[in-house]
């Protein structure tokens, strides 16, 4: 990225500041319950909040539960099978925990609840699920947890569920009849559907479905780079066209397909879908893995695909704490600013205030 000006370095930093900084996806809670499961408090409050306080970020989607093997057994050393509805109603408790023990956190429940966290200098936090294994084959869990807090659900992670297929699954299954069933639900209770994760045929069917626009929160180009978690330019237009949104992820190997990237090949997707979609259909999904007690997953993760999973980063956004250089690198690259207050955060803001907002 080239070294802006004055004048532009200024803009950027009046930008950034001035701009509701949104990480549509983030996964606190494998330190969380690590550190909480050692008897520690106030976990996110001393790991995660100074670094989003230096980046500026006014919300996260923050990934509790799911499918994946960090929000089972793993994560909370647990020699029982996989129990994933234990282990996202545990999860939630250790975040409630999290809210008593550091006040600088807003829970979000409402649409109202960002420009309130906002007004009173807190970051707020909408709860979310990636992959919907703790609902099982049940509507009435779905419900439960929406009144614990969860307002986002990514349908599947990695692999298949009761609802659908995951992106490795490779058999060209998409969602189940009870996934069109929780699409609808989930419509209902005013939960935002993410599809990041899942099969190319499941994004298909989703976005044919949902009545609300939906978000694939950390989701690169596959134009840009081949790997299967990223958004063709169908997939990505047809998102786009019912109002969704798509999370840029910052790992390098879905930025470059390799170990190494830089933040100029993370903007590139960037301007890839700014082309592609317009401005206002692309957002922030980082899902940086900093300050993940990567020792003890490595070895827990042993006979397993995450096992192989190593977290490389464009090192001038290695950290959410560098956000100021995705503002950086927009304005060095000619974006307005309404495009880079979008970008940073409000498209990403508008899709949950309007599915959030039926039920207020």
């Amino acid at each position: 990225m080239r070294v802006l000006s004055a004048a532009e370095e200024e803009r950027a930093r009046r930008l950034h500041d001035e701009a509701f900084v949104f990480a549509a996806h983030t996964d606190f809670i494998a330190g969380v319950s690590e550190g909480r499961s050692r008897g520690e408090k106030g976990v996110a409050g001393r790991r995660q909040l100074p670094l989003l306080r230096a980046g500026g970020v006014k919300a996260v989607c923050e990934h509790v539960a799911g499918d994946t093997p960090y929000f089972s057994t793993l994560a909370f050393r647990n020699v029982r099978p996989l129990q994933p509805t234990k282990f996202a109603l545990q999860a939630l408790d250790y975040w409630y925990a999290e809210f008593e023990e550091t006040p600088d956190w807003q829970l979000v429940l409402e649409a109202d609840d960002f420009r309130r966290a906002a007004r009173d200098g807190k970051v707020a936090v909408v709860f979310g699920f990636e992959g919907a294994m703790p609902i099982d084959d049940d509507l009435g869990l779905l419900r439960m947890f929406h009144r614990l807090g969860i307002r986002s659900i990514g349908l599947t992670w990695n692999g298949r569920n009761l609802l659908g297929d995951g992106v490795a699954v490779g058999s060209g299954g998409g969602l189940t009849r009870f996934g069109r069933t929780a699409v609808a639900e989930l419509n209902r209770l005013g939960i935002v559907i993410d599809v990041s994760h899942m099969s190319d045929e499941g994004i298909r069917d989703v976005i044919e479905v949902s009545a609300d626009p939906i978000i694939a929160s950390h989701s690169n180009a596959r134009a840009l780079c081949a790997h299967p978690r990223n958004l063709t330019d169908d997939l990505a237009r047809a998102l786009a066209e019912r109002g969704g949104v798509i999370g840029l992820h910052m790992l390098n190997q879905f930025v470059s397909g390799s170990t190494r990237a830089t933040l100029d090949q993370f903007l590139d997707h960037i301007d890839h879908f700014v082309r592609l979609v317009g401005p206002d259909h692309v957002g922030l999904g980082p899902d940086c893995m900093e300050q993940w007690p990567a020792d003890v997953y490595r070895t827990l993760w042993a006979g397993t695909e995450m096992a192989t999973l190593e977290f490389h980063y464009p090192p001038e956004f290695d950290s959410l704490a560098k956000c100021l250089n995705v503002t950086r690198g927009l304005v060095a690259r000619g974006h307005d600013d309404a495009s880079i207050r979008g970008i940073l955060g409000d498209n990403v803001l508008r899709v949950f205030e309007r599915v959030l907002g039926r039920r207020s």
